[in-house]
Formats: C-alpha cells, structure tokens, sequence
C-alpha cells in the first residue's frame, strides 16, 4: 500500500481506498487478453462513481443489473450504446426507466411479452437481446436448471411467438460461472458460447449484432492455493472466436468482468477503537466491520456451521477462508508481535473480521488494513445495520 494511501486511510478510516494504477492495468490485461472484443464492467461488483468514470475512460462499457445502474452508469460518461441491461425478474417500471437509456436483455419468454406489449404501446417494434441458459455447463457437459435466461431448449417455441409481437431480437447474453481460473474450461466456455450464438442465429432466423460471453475470468485470492490464470491461453482462445466471428456473424463480441477490474484495486481499512482481554483472550475491536465489509464475518459463520472438512464457494457472499488478506498496521512499530481476535463493534457476537490473528501489535488509533476488496465489498455488506456512520470511499 501507497504512502498516500495509508496517510488518507489513517485520516478517514473506516475507508475504501481504490488504486487508479491497478484498475487501469486491469483493464490492459484484459483488453490484450480479449482482441476483437469490448469489455463490460459489472457494475454491481463496485458501484463508486469515480471507479466507473475512471473504467469509462479507459473505454470499458457497462453490464448492469438494475434500471439504477443504468442510470448510473450513464451519469458517469458511458454511451447508451456501451450499457447492457440483463437482470431477472425486471419489473415494468424497470424496463419503462431503461428504454432508451441501454441494450435491454430479456430473460423470459414472460418478459419478451412484457416488452412486447410496450412497444405496442408506443407503436415501436423493439430490438432486445435475450439472455439464454445453454445446453452446456461451464465445465462443458450438460447444461441445468437455472432461474437465469430462457432455456435453449424453448427456443423454437420463442421463434413462433416472436412472429407475432414487434420484436426484433438482435443479441444474446450467457453468463455461467465467475471466479474461474482454468483458462481451458474459459476457452471451451467461450467456443460453446459462439457455437450457442450461430444457433439462436438459425433457429430464430434473425442477425446477432452483439455476443455477451458473460464474465468468468478470476484473480488469485490466495497465491498458497490458488494457481493464476493463464491469460496467455486464453488469448489464443479469444482470437479464434474472433476470427470466427469475422467470417461469420461479424457481431458485437462482449465479455463482462467484475472482480477482475476492481477487487486487487481496493483495500479497506478499519480503525482500532478499543483494546480488551478476556478469559485470556486479547480482543482488537474496529469499527465498521461486518457492517463495513461483512464477507470474513460470513466465512466464519460458514465455517462453524459447517464444521471440519472443505468449504465451497457461494459467490459473491463466500469466496474462500484465506481470500482477503488482513494487515496490523500499528502507528508506531513496538517490535512486539501478539496474537488476537479481531472483532467489530456491532452488538452481535458473529462480528468478527480474524481469529488467533497474529501481528504487530495494536493500540487504539491503529489500523487494520484487508486486500482484495475492491468487488463485492462495501455496498454487498449490510452497512445500515445499528445505524452506523458508513464507511468513506476514495480512488487515487
């Protein structure tokens, strides 16, 4: 962490920080993983205005999954064009907020309808996209059960529909798994993904003007047990597509990414406000911990629900037990190394960010400081709960 950072942090606390260098080498490395494609931020992974301005001008578009992040997304400088709105379950208030405003993405033959009927309303035919739940899995066998999308399976039945309703359907929206670091089940993922697109193609007799592969792409949580991407086989994967893309369908390729931008960008940081022993046990109390960032808190109570044995991922709630790396950041260096529970200062015993934590030593003032939390952290966490002041955010 940045000197600048630390100072900002050590004024501020409870705080995000957000490093403009990560995001935009980020960026980079997805922009030369994926030639030939454009690159959507999900926007619900961290909705902070300047994030998204800063995303925006390194000509990254928005995947958003509300009406609001429309809104949003195009306050902050991205072109109506760039904004991709797929979510379930939209409701018509929803659709009537985003209808000029973004790429709409049905995921219902229920919702086509729905459209359907308000472009009757204002004498328009409507260009969607469909979000579809494939044949396939992630990991390439069969594909399952999902409230996400209209099963390929129902297909032809949509394309009987569709003849009679003023839609025009001219995109589709995949979207599996996050978090993957096999850069062969990305690669299978996004072939099956095109080979999806030239069916619908056929089977609805209609031009795809844009392919969202979804999103998929994972960082290193935890180096000690997790191997890193190969973005260099991915690439090779990508360029393919594109290719084939070119003498084919020459659509719009899209990939969404997430934590990938944002989550090594952010660091949270939380003061220390009170010090205590008991029973023999030294407790380091922050403030604004699960109500500030509540995902170690979560993996704890996975844990002891759980018991021994392995944990699964539930994204985004639970990523792994070692995913965010915490740090004592005493103002002064003692030389004195101890061993703690971390704890915040909400009323509710589950309130806890480490235990056994072992450290420099910690006074009231210090900081904690916790890595990878630039997704799925402040605005996933519950940060009204006990009416406490919320955590500031900066990007620098």
């Amino acid at each position: 962490m940045s000197e600048n950072a630390l100072a900002l942090a050590r004024q501020h606390a409870p705080c995000y920080i957000y490093s403009r260098e990560i995001l935009t080498a980020q960026a980079e490395t997805l922009h030369r993983t994926f030639p030939g494609f454009d690159i959507l931020f999900s926007v619900k992974a961290n909705p902070f205005p300047p994030v998204i301005r800063h995303l925006a001008a390194l000509g990254i578009g928005a995947d958003a999954a509300s009406a609001g992040e429309v809104c949003l997304a195009a306050e902050c400088g991205i072109a109506q064009e760039d904004i991709y709105f797929s979510a379930a379950g939209k409701s018509d208030r929803a659709l009537a907020a985003a209808w000029d405003n973004c790429h709409l993405i049905a995921d219902s033959i229920g919702e086509v309808r729905r459209i359907a009927a308000m472009a009757a309303a204002r004498g328009e035919t409507k260009a969607i996209g469909l979000r579809v739940n494939p044949a396939f899995s992630m990991d390439g066998g069969a594909g399952g059960t999902s409230k996400f999308g209209i099963d390929e399976s129902d297909l032809p039945a949509l394309k009987t529909l569709l003849q009679t309703l003023p839609i025009a359907v001219c995109g589709l929206h995949i979207h599996l798994r996050s978090q993957n670091l096999s850069a062969d089940t990305l690669a299978r993922y996004y072939k099956n993904c095109f080979a999806l697109a030239l069916r619908v193609r056929d089977i609805l007799d209609c031009a795809i003007e844009y392919i969202n592969f979804g999103g998929g792409v994972g960082i290193v949580y935890d180096p000690a047990c997790q191997p890193p991407l190969s973005m260099s086989t991915l690439k090779q994967c990508t360029q393919a597509v594109a290719e084939e893309n070119a003498r084919t369908l020459r659509a719009r390729l899209l990939v969404e990414s997430g934590r990938f931008l944002t989550a090594q960008a952010g660091t949270y940081y939380l003061p220390v406000v009170d010090k205590k022993t008991s029973h023999g046990t030294t407790y380091v109390i922050v403030e604004n911990c699960l109500n500030g960032f509540q995902k170690p808190s979560l993996a704890a109570m996975l844990r002891n629900a759980a018991g021994e044995g392995p944990l699964a991922p539930q994204e985004p709630l639970f990523t792994g037990e070692t995913a965010f790396p915490i740090t004592a950041l005493p103002a002064e260096d003692t030389g004195i190394t101890e061993t703690v529970d971390i704890a915040g200062n909400l009323c509710c015993a589950v309130d806890v960010l480490a235990k056994n934590f072992t450290g420099p030593a910690l006074a009231v003032g210090d900081l904690v400081a916790v890595g990878n939390t630039g997704a799925y952290a402040r605005t996933l966490s519950p940060l009204l709960f006990s009416s406490h002041d919320v955590p500031a955010e900066f990007l620098i």
